[in-house]
């Protein structure tokens, strides 16, 4: 019998902090998501159920009530600084804390039980007097001195910005509250570039380039993946006889990117002193934190270690347990245990990530009350109609909660298929499609095979532990299966999974699919030819959230193709020569669509684009005040992949653009001018600009439709402050989406 393939609707994003009727509330099982930085859950894509015999419920052990207070935290007056994306903490006496803002140059000094902060140390005008951003992701405290660092990472977007990432600075502290002194040490600005070298010389003994730092550091990379570059957590290890660097990305396991990772620095003091121009790295410790890397690390009163773990890339409103504590006794040799809080209840209501905890007062272990904060930058709070870190800072704020540590997570059940691309019974899928299976929890391969089938039964493929990484790839929950020849044009397929083919971090086995028509698909036709008149954009937003919109004036196949960017398009023949930055990618029809078809794609996300029908492969970003966007077809990309783009190295043929707030340096194309598929929403003075076609939706009729999407009379227009159009499951135009 046919499994059921439904879908599911998820409510609507929240937006207000857990209310105080939920103190005693939430237990430490259940659970729900929204991503950091991420959409929340669409159901515009099938799941597969699995049968309840063969999934059991999974258990969990039950622990207290794990919420004892929240608390709201908003900057101090007359601050020109963002404050809402909270990153790295430490307690003072008397109830105070410090907290550092990955958005802004400034140490902050908080009451623990919320409100305004009582002191702002500025690191841009003291100390070590950073003048760009340094991001700064990790810190400790050892005695009276707080060392901090910067992420060391490349931008979201992949552009590279480790130099001004890379710093490791140290301040003592002294007093508490606003009587709270900062006395800078020195600095180191190495870090990055020489972990990289200790790497790619095989300083650690494991092999030249064993963790690949060269290649997830390098331009165009985006930091947060399981291959990208992200330090993220920062602790002493025992007798404080070195700084333990904790990164959320890359992760490790000799090329599996299971495993977390940990790289000793123990000649720190000398480096920050300017006696050392080397950095001394110790040998690497690995975790099991259940596919999850380090955001936070800290130490107890009993020498033992809480670790807030979270997925290097965005979190996945498919998975349960996005983010997870574990308690760890700090002995390379001894495997961390997952406590049975449940973070993901708590950050679901605002949307935010867990980033830091305010110290580990008392001993790491069931009962021991904690204090976490969150990084709200992209919470659009009740009232307000911008994200967290795009309002005036005296807007801003952040959130924290107060929890008890649970007992030892027990979860006995496999993991549970939640999404299937391409989908069950869909037709014209593009032959050149990976299969992709998107879990409940990070996945693993185990002994079996996933096989992909002709309709007819016959063996196409078999993919497995051995396959290589160019046929089979793993980002946390997600399996991508890349078949080695291209499909068939018009042909029928399934696929199958054998019972013990996908793991999870304990062993326990996904049900499989084991009949060839829970997941059955055709192949799609030749890719169809497109030229100007062919697409229009109906839609772009320049705020929150960043995104943009087609509408296909002709039918296509499963398997065409148009790209994005934008990139500055110069004159001649360069063109967008010498440019890795901003959004550049390649958007495929995932199935047959039918003239009128609207597609809707966000770019600001980790990793490729996402599209509403249909998928992207390239660089994300955001969309600026001065923002052209063009389509084209053909052309090439060098480096393409998940989440990254380099050069455009050769354009195809315009198809149309779309003009944001400023021309800036941008060219149009004069064919699109003469063709009228070149819009332009400009602004003086230039301001974040978002423009969206509100005429009629009837598309009886294309080129009357046409007609009314190229009069500008017929679009409504916003301006910062104020939001983007919402996406309604991913669209900016919801169930108007098809024709």
């Amino acid at each position: 019998m046919k499994h059921s393939l439904r879908t599911i609707a998820v409510p609507p994003f929240k937006l207000v902090l857990i209310a105080s009727a939920l103190v005693l509330a939430l237990a430490a099982c259940g659970g729900g998501s929204h991503s950091d930085n991420a959409r929340p859950a669409t159901g515009t894509e099938p799941v597969a159920e699995q049968p309840p015999a063969t999934q059991p419920d999974t258990p969990v052990t039950p622990a207290l009530p794990q919420l004892l207070s929240s608390q709201t935290f908003k900057p101090n007056a007359g601050t020109t600084q963002g404050a809402s994306d909270a990153s790295t903490a430490f307690a003072l006496p008397d109830d105070f804390m410090i907290v550092a803002d990955d958005e802004a140059n400034v140490l902050r000094v908080y009451p623990r039980a919320g409100g305004a902060a009582v002191l702002e140390w500025s690191y841009e005008l003291n100390g070590p007097k950073l003048k760009k951003e340094l991001d700064l992701e990790a810190g400790t405290r050892i005695g009276d001195t707080l060392y901090l660092t910067g992420s060391n990472s490349n931008s979201k977007d992949g552009a590279d910005a480790m130099a001004d990432r890379s710093h490791l600075f140290a301040v003592k502290v002294a007093g508490t509250g606003a009587a709270t002194t900062f006395d800078y040490v020195g600095q180191f600005s190495a870090l990055e570039s020489q972990l990289v070298a200790w790497d790619a010389t095989n300083g650690h003994g494991l092999g030249a380039n064993h963790f690949g730092f060269a290649a997830s550091a390098a331009a165009g990379v985006a930091p947060e993946r399981v291959d990208g570059f992200s330090i993220e957590g920062m602790t002493s290890a025992p007798g404080d006889s070195a700084l333990w660097l904790g990164f959320r990305a890359p992760l490790a396991d000799t090329g599996a990117r299971n495993k977390a990772l940990i790289v000793p620095l123990q000649n720190a003091n000398a480096l920050l002193a300017g006696t050392a121009t080397q950095a001394n790295f110790g040998t690497p410790i690995e975790l099991e934190l259940g596919g999850r890397g380090i955001r936070s690390i800290d130490k107890g009163s009993d020498g033992n270690y809480l670790i807030v773990a979270g997925p290097a890339g965005a979190s996945s409103p498919l998975v349960d347990r996005n983010f997870a504590l574990f308690s760890w006794t700090g002995n390379a040799q001894s495997a961390p245990v997952e406590l049975s809080n449940d973070l993901d209840a708590l950050r679901k209501e605002t949307g935010g990530s867990f980033e830091s905890v305010v110290g580990v007062a008392g001993p790491v272990q069931a009962g021991t009350q904690v204090q976490l904060l969150m990084d709200n930058g992209d919470t659009v709070w009740p009232g307000q109609s911008a994200v967290s870190k795009d309002l005036d800072p005296a807007d801003q704020k952040f959130g924290g909660f107060v929890v008890r540590l649970g007992a030892p997570w027990v979860d006995a059940a496999g993991p549970q298929l939640r999404r299937a691309t391409p989908a069950d019974d869909r037709v014209g899928v593009n032959r050149d499609a990976a299969i992709t299976l998107s879990f409940n929890k990070a996945i693993r391969l185990g002994a079996g095979d996933l096989v992909l089938h002709k309709g007819d039964g016959s063996v196409v493929e078999r993919f497995n532990a051995s396959s290589s990484a160019a046929r089979v790839q793993r980002n946390f929950n997600v399996l991508k299966l890349v078949p080695s020849q291209q499909l068939d044009a018009d042909a029928a397929y399934y696929v199958t999974v054998d019972a013990n083919a996908v793991v999870d971090a304990s062993g326990h086995a996904f049900a499989g699919i084991h009949d060839a028509t829970t997941l059955n698909f055709v192949a799609a036709g030749q890719p169809t030819s497109l030229a100007i008149g062919d697409l229009l954009f109906v839609g772009a937003n320049a705020e929150a959230p960043d995104a943009f919109a087609f509408v296909l004036l002709k039918a296509v196949n499963g398997g065409t193709k148009v790209t994005f960017t934008d990139r500055d398009r110069k004159t001649g023949t360069g063109e967008f020569k010498g440019l890795t930055n901003e959004t550049a990618f390649v958007w495929t029809a995932d199935r047959n669509l039918p003239a009128g078809s609207i597609v809707t794609i966000q770019t600001d996300v980790t990793g490729s684009p996402i599209a509403d029908l249909g998928f992207t492969v390239g660089a994300p970003g955001g969309l600026g005040k001065e923002e052209t966007i063009y389509a084209f077809i053909g052309g090439t990309i060098a480096n393409l992949g998940e989440g990254t783009a380099g050069e455009i190295t050769a354009v195809g043929d315009y198809l149309a653009s779309i003009t944001l707030g400023g021309i800036k340096g941008n060219t149009i194309p004069p064919q699109l001018e003469a063709a009228g598929t070149a819009f332009s929403f400009v602004v003086s003075p230039t301001n974040q600009t978002s423009a969206i076609y509100a005429g009629s939706m009837d598309r009886t009729d294309l080129a009357a439709f046409a007609t009314r999407v190229k009069f500008a009379g017929n679009w409504n227009r916003r301006y910062k402050p104020e939001l983007g159009y919402p996406l309604v499951d991913d669209s900016l135009f919801g169930d108007k989406r098809l024709p």
